[in-house]
């Protein structure tokens, strides 16, 4: 019995070893110290499509929701690829389907509505696409009825 536990829990620790830890989210000062860019602004569009993940590598069938955000900005905060009253295209993903199904990232939660207000911490810029820090990169402001 002890030689199958000899073998058998390194096994599961090395199988273990390949999969992706969730992510904690992130304090308000490491998501500002992390970012490129700080915009807040109201989602104009969001589109979604299902493609091959790039993110979970691990064999198996991995597929990631990537969700193409228009934001018209508001405020910058940080970052000069952003201007008040322009439009940028942000870019976000979740995990869509992954058999065997093992823990993995989760993405970026949560992913704003179209009309909604959200504070956007991202990276990119230049050649690279913008980006929400991942997992808690996108503040969205509660809908106030007068």
């Amino acid at each position: 019995m002890k030689i199958i536990a000899l073998i058998v829990t390194p096994l599961i620790l090395l199988a273990s070893s390949f999969s992706h830890a969730a992510k904690a989210p992130l304090p308000d000062e490491k998501l500002v110290a992390e970012a490129t860019h700080i915009v807040r602004g109201k989602v104009l569009e969001v589109t979604t499509k299902v493609e091959k993940s790039k993110i979970e590598t691990s064999p198996g069938v991995h597929k990631d929701t990537i969700y193409t955000i228009t934001v018209q900005v508001e405020e910058v905060s940080k970052g000069a690829e952003a201007k008040k009253g322009g439009k940028i295209t942000v870019f976000a993903w979740q995990p869509h389907t992954r058999e065997p199904n093992p823990p993995g990232s989760q993405g970026h939660e949560p992913i704003p509505k179209k009309g909604e207000t959200a504070t956007f911490y991202l990276t990119g810029g230049g050649k690279e696409p913008l980006k929400p820090i991942t997992p808690n990169g996108v503040v969205i402001y509660p809908v106030v009825v007068d």
